[in-house]
């Protein structure tokens, strides 16, 4: 009979572990897959990485923290499952984004055809930014961490991610001028 009891607590604390994945699944994927597919600029690898990570995730159910911890938590794994996969590719490559379009859903394609022409100049000045100043300026500018959840995800300190946006941002406009001067 107590094994019978350990059985149905096992099973009890399995459905509770299944509906807090499927809670943190369904409040993260979209933009969890929004900034994967910004790190590597192809959907496929995308949906992959996005799948690849949630796997990490419900691997480390226990460890995932509660509160303001969880989404610096979260990104990090992502950050990390997408470097370990350019690493081995040594191919960083970026779409183009916008500030304004930052926080619009997965699904939501919109005019790609337009939102490519109005973000080439984007995409040549970010990928003139070497890896390690982008990822903390994505995560700033696209996606809204500020500087003590970007250092939390990255595992950096608050002053490093402070001087990687600010450089960052710095590179990037001087890459975007000069991008637009040879154009003209």
């Amino acid at each position: 009979m107590a094994d019978r009891g350990r059985a149905t607590s096992g099973a009890a604390s399995s459905v509770a572990a299944h509906a807090a994945f499927d809670e943190l699944y369904a409040a993260y994927s979209a933009p969890l897959y929004n900034y994967i597919f910004r790190l590597v600029g192809d959907r496929e690898q995308a949906d992959d990485l996005l799948q690849e990570t949630f796997v990490k995730v419900y691997r480390a159910l226990d460890s995932v923290p509660d509160g303001a911890g969880r989404t610096p938590w979260l990104y990090r794994v992502a950050t990390n499952t997408c470097y370990d996969v350019l690493r081995r590719r040594r191919l960083i490559s970026w779409l183009p984004w916008r500030h304004d379009d930052a926080h619009e859903p997965a699904g939501d394609e919109g005019d790609l055809g337009e939102r490519y022409a109005l973000g080439e100049g984007v995409q040549d000045a970010l990928r003139q930014v070497p890896p390690t100043l982008r990822a903390p300026l994505l995560l700033h500018a696209a996606h809204g961490l500020d500087y003590d959840d970007i250092a939390r995800t990255l595992g950096i300190s608050r002053a490093a991610v402070k001087m990687r946006v600010s450089r960052a941002r710095a590179l990037f406009r001087a890459a975007y001028r000069r991008d637009e001067e040879t154009l003209r």
